[in-house]
């Protein structure tokens, strides 16, 4: 919790900073502001391990691990998308954050793919019976 709450506050001390370098150069301010992302991203993913070792458990006493890998690497496109989609409307850049907006919408779709396959297969058979 106190990482979490660490991160929301380096979050808005870069954003505060910023703004005051945007003033002078707005090139730079973005590239300040894609590194404070990335590193607020660095600092938060060490407890996404605990999460995910917490998960995998789960998963394999509900026997679903294929069903957890799938929905890790939606995460994973979700989150690597989210800060693809900051850092092109902090750019002005509306047109690409739409176009990067369907292309993660499109990875999780295809990830999920096997899902729906699994889900369609358990439906069958509940409908066999």
């Amino acid at each position: 919790m106190t990482q979490i709450l660490a991160a929301g506050a380096v979050a808005v001390l870069a954003a505060v900073c910023g703004a005051l370098i945007r003033r002078g150069s707005g090139e730079t301010a973005l590239l300040f502001t894609l590194a404070a992302a990335v590193g607020v991203f660095l600092f938060v993913l060490s407890d996404v391990s605990s999460i995910v070792e917490t998960a995998v458990g789960f998963a394999e006493e509900a026997h679903i691990v294929g069903s957890l890998s799938a929905m890790m690497k939606a995460l994973g496109i979700v989150l690597a998308g989210q800060i693809a989609l900051g850092v092109c409307k902090d750019a002005g850049e509306t047109a690409l954050a739409s176009g990067m907006e369907f292309a993660v919408k499109t990875g999780v779709l295809l990830v999920s793919l096997p899902l729906l396959e699994e889900l369609l297969s358990i439906v069958r058979e509940v409908l066999a019976l």
